[in-house]
């Protein structure tokens, strides 16, 4: 199918912390079937016979994003970097110009990287009638069949049915009040918005220009300036600072309610299982409840409790005698919500202290082009990390002027420069590293490299960096 993918990677989903955070968002978690969302969503571009996709992600999340990528059997396209994150409306717009202008005005399938799909019969045949449609112009978009009230949801009014198969797009609208919501619910006029959008990209830069003519200049200005490296795109970062943050519905969506603007905008029903998954009780959905309406995944143990959400990712989780709860345990930090009101979880992670509390941005696991690293302990003087170095990559030849590290190998053959000093290490076997000295560890070998780090000194910041050589091409970056 001559359709053009283009996937949303970006947000933070902070409706899932402590498990998704600004450095580790939504679409990077794992589900069930031991793949994360957005490569779920890779593979489902490929089950639909797709063009090779775009994808959009944060700067700060691209190694995490080519790390799970690599296992899997479709390259996408380019990867665009955002140098700040601006919602999806700049994201979409990026991904426009940058096709616009190095394959023509191709058909474009937009669509969240953290959303499940049952991708039945009913999927592949919309998907099929929105190409035909979106290729003789207009756009548009899948909306979800309302199963009840719900607030957490965006709504689309359907217009005039054409063919019993798909309505004319009336109205969008934000997500309502509990009382609206059940009114919309009732009348049958109305579907989820599925966030799901078919375009050609001079159609969706055209509109954009109507309603939103300050993120159109500022990401032409972006791409413009922009460079290419390898697998990713990166628009320029000053140019896209200055775009304004708004989603795809606040930016154009939402404006198609006019009059005279109808017509050749389409809403197509969904019939098949989906879910945005943006809250514990439905990322939790997968799982089997047991007798106690209980959803439980980890080292749980529970008495008299009902109605919970309960999740151990790293210790044992003993809970009892309490009802209509989400505790959530991680390495480094638990949530405890009720389960009632777990759509005031967003509230509170906002409110939460970032600049002191790092873990509230990051998990301890931190990826880099040659792999991984992982903070197994830290104070204000000391750090110890796990490196994990993959096969045939290096770290950049680099010094440190504030600290000191002390490495041992654990598992692997590490190959290590200190200054003009050239030297293999096996397992078991340690090396020291003053402040100063220009190093460099690298793993030479068919296995992955493990090595625990030790680091002391008066700072410790992953910006207490200079990059001599570096095969990834950093320079500022980490």
């Amino acid at each position: 199918m001559n359709l053009r993918p283009v996937i949303l990677a970006g947000g933070s989903g902070k409706r899932l912390w402590p498990l998704s955070r600004n450095q580790y968002p939504k679409p990077f978690l794992v589900t069930n079937n031991q793949m994360s969302l957005v490569q779920n969503t890779v593979q489902r571009t490929l089950n639909l016979g797709l063009a090779s996709p775009v994808i959009v992600c944060n700067e700060q999340n691209q190694y995490l994003l080519t790390n799970q990528l690599d296992s899997m059997a479709i390259r996408p396209e380019k990867i665009l970097l955002e140098p700040v994150s601006k919602n999806t409306a700049p994201a979409l717009t990026l991904a426009a110009i940058f096709l616009l202008n190095n394959f023509g005005d191709e058909v474009l399938f937009s669509m969240p990287s953290d959303h499940l799909i049952e991708e039945d019969k009913n999927f592949f045949q919309a998907v099929e009638i929105a190409h035909g449609l979106a290729t003789k112009g207009g756009i548009v978009t899948l909306g979800i069949e309302i199963g009840k009230p719900d607030v957490n949801f965006g709504y689309i009014k359907k217009g005039q049915i054409q063919k019993n198969k798909y309505f004319e797009l009336s109205e969008f609208y934000e997500k309502p009040d509990n009382t609206t919501a059940q009114c919309m619910y009732e009348s049958k006029d109305f579907l989820w918005n599925s966030g799901m959008f078919f375009m050609t990209a001079s159609l969706w830069l055209e509109k954009l220009k109507m309603h939103a003519p300050d993120i159109l200049t500022a990401c032409e200005t972006a791409v413009l300036n922009g460079n290419d490296d390898g697998i990713f795109f990166r628009p320029d970062q000053k140019s896209f600072e200055l775009c304004q943050s708004k989603s795809i519905d606040l930016a154009v969506m939402e404006n198609l309610r006019f009059p005279g603007t109808s017509g050749k905008n389409w809403v197509i029903p969904l019939d098949s299982k989906w879910s945005d998954l943006g809250s514990w009780s439905s990322f939790m959905s997968s799982q089997i409840p047991d007798s106690s309406n209980n959803l439980v995944k980890g080292n749980v143990f529970v008495d008299s409790v009902q109605n919970s959400v309960l999740l151990s990712d790293h210790r044992t989780l003993a809970v009892s005698n309490v009802d209509n709860v989400i505790i959530v345990e991680t390495s480094d930090a638990i949530l405890v919500a009720n389960k009632n009101q777990e759509h005031k979880i967003k509230e509170l992670i906002e409110k939460l202290p970032t600049k002191s509390t790092s873990n509230f941005e990051t998990h301890k696991k931190i990826f880099r082009p040659w792999g991984h690293f992982e903070i197994l302990d830290s104070s204000e003087e000391f750090q110890v990390k796990k490196l994990t170095v993959l096969p045939g990559e290096a770290l950049s030849l680099q010094a440190h002027k504030h600290r000191t590290e002390h490495w041992v190998v654990v598992s692997g053959v590490a190959s290590v420069i200190k200054d003009d000093q050239k030297m293999t290490l096996k397992k078991d076997e340690s090396t020291y590293i003053p402040a100063g000295t220009r190093h460099r560890l690298e793993n030479n070998q068919k296995d992955k490299l493990e090595i625990i780090e030790v680091q002391s000194g008066s700072y410790l910041g992953e910006d207490d960096i200079v990059r001599f050589e570096d095969k990834y091409q950093r320079e500022s970056r980490p």
